[in-house]
C-alpha cells in the first residue's frame, strides 16, 4: 500500500510540475470568427527577420514576434523595424534556456532582462511572453502568476524546426488551423547556429495566401481579448 501511495503521489507532484493547476496559458484566441494569430519565435534574426517582413507587408499582414532577448541586443535595429511596421513583439527569455527546469529566481530574470531591453528599445504597452520551447512548467507558472502575467502557448505548430520545406509546413498549418488559432512559426534560429528560415518565409507566404482565399484575417494577439 505505500509503494502504491507514494507511486501515486510522485505522478501526481509530476503532473503538477509539467502541468500546473494555476495561471493563465492561452492557447487560443477568444473568438469564433475567420482570425488567425501568427507568431515568430527566436528572432531577431537578420535577414530573415527582415524577408519575414516583406512577405507581411506584401500581403499587409500584422504578426507578434516573441524575441530572445540576448538577439535583441545584438540586433537592435531589426526590432525597431518590426516595432515600426506596426507588428507586436513579445518576450522569448534572455538566452533561451529550457526555462522551465530552471529555479524561479533564474526565470525572473531570463524574463525581467528581456523585458527591460525591449522597453528601452521602445516596445509600449503590454509585453505578451512565451516560454522557449513552451516549456511552462511550475517555475516558469509560479513566477508568471505572481505577476499576474498570461503565458501565450498556441495550437497550431509548424514544425518549422524540423523541415525547410515550404511545402510540408504550409501544408501542417493549413491542415490545423480554424477560427482563433495561434500559428507558431520561427523567424530565428534558436539554439540551432546555421539553420535556414527560407522554408518559413516560403510557407508564410503561402499561408497567408491560402488563408486569406477562405476568409481569414490576421491579427497579433493584442487586438483580441484572450
Amino acid at each position: 500500500m505505500k509503494l502504491i501511495i507514494a507511486a501515486v503521489s510522485g505522478v501526481a507532484l509530476l503532473w503538477v510540475f509539467f502541468r500546473p493547476p494555476f495561471g493563465e496559458n492561452i492557447v487560443h484566441l477568444n473568438t469564433h470568427q475567420r482570425i488567425v494569430a501568427l507568431t515568430f519565435d527566436d528572432g531577431p534574426s537578420p535577414p530573415y527577420t527582415h524577408q519575414l517582413l516583406d512577405v507581411l507587408a506584401k500581403h499587409d499582414v500584422k504578426a507578434t514576434f516573441f524575441m530572445i532577448g540576448n538577439r535583441v541586443e545584438r540586433y537592435p535595429e531589426t526590432v525597431r523595424r518590426v516595432i515600426a511596421e506596426g507588428h507586436q513583439v513579445g518576450n522569448h527569455s534572455y538566452s533561451h534556456p529550457v526555462l522551465g527546469l530552471l529555479p524561479p529566481a533564474s526565470v525572473r530574470r531570463e524574463i525581467e532582462r528581456t523585458d527591460a531591453l525591449l522597453r528601452h528599445i521602445g516596445v509600449k504597452g503590454e509585453i505578451v511572453f512565451r516560454a522557449p520551447i513552451l516549456t511552462r512548467f511550475l517555475p516558469v507558472a509560479w513566477v508568471l502568476a505572481k505577476r499576474d502575467r498570461a503565458h501565450v502557448s498556441g495550437n497550431v505548430w509548424s514544425w518549422d524546426w524540423t523541415t525547410q520545406n515550404p511545402d510540408k509546413i504550409t501544408k501542417t498549418v493549413l491542415r490545423k488551423v480554424k477560427p482563433g488559432s495561434i500559428v507558431i512559426f520561427h523567424d530565428g534560429k534558436g539554439v540551432y547556429g546555421n539553420a535556414t528560415r527560407l522554408g518559413t518565409i516560403a510557407a508564410t507566404d503561402r499561408t497567408i495566401t491560402a488563408l486569406k482565399r477562405d476568409g481569414y484575417t490576421f491579427v497579433r494577439l493584442s487586438d483580441v481579448r484572450h
